[in-house]
Order: C-alpha cells, then structure tokens, then sequence
C-alpha cells in the first residue's frame, strides 16, 4: 500500500506529501497536520489519512483517465474534510513539483509553454 502511516507520520511513495502529528503540549496535541492545507487545519488521524489517499488519487488521475464513480468516490471523501474537491486538487497543485517543473502529463493538442 503506498499510503504508510506509523505512530507519528504518515507519508507516500506516490506523492511527497506528509501528515505529521502535533506532539507539542497543548489543545491540538494529538491532531494532525498534512503537508499541502494550510497549518490552521487541524485533523484527526483518519482524516489525514483521507488527505494522504485522495492526494494518491489525484495524482495517478493526472496519469490514467478517471472512472466517474471514482471521481464522486474522491468528492464524497473531501468533503468529509470540509473541502470541495475542487478545492483540495488547487491545494496540491500548487505544491506539485510534477506541476512546477514541467513534467505533468501533457493533454493531446496542447504545447507546453515556453
């Protein structure tokens, strides 16, 4: 499973997002923060695990063509986090390196810019 969560990290061989556990004495020890929302957010461990996971469907779907039923699976799950999933997909692809560095998959017809 690509997803490998442990006592106090979650990580990916997908994606280089990571979820980590807030440790610190205080009201949000215990709760969780994954790398691509911001710091505010703070989540149980189930619902990090849910960022980590869609963050894996989001980009494999930049790979593959993306059954419709997976699509309204990956919304549903979003929401769970209080995101749209429009939303979550702009959180990541602002920190894509695939994105930043010109090596995202190309629709046909399209020309990268120069």
């Amino acid at each position: 499973m690509p997803v490998q969560p442990a006592d106090w990290l979650i990580s990916s061989d997908i994606v280089d997002e990571v979820a980590f556990r807030v440790d610190l004495p205080g009201d949000d020890q215990g709760k969780w923060i994954v790398s691509f929302l911001p710091t505010e957010f703070r989540l149980t461990e189930k619902q990090a695990l849910t960022c980590m996971e869609l963050a894996e469907m989001v980009l494999l779907a930049l790979e593959s063509p993306v059954d419709s039923l997976d699509l309204e699976f990956a919304r549903i799950r979003a929401t769970e986090l209080g995101l749209s999933l429009e939303d979550l997909m702009w959180l990541l692809a602002a920190r894509s390196t695939l994105l930043h560095d010109g090596s995202a998959p190309q629709a046909s017809g399209s020309s990268a810019p120069a």
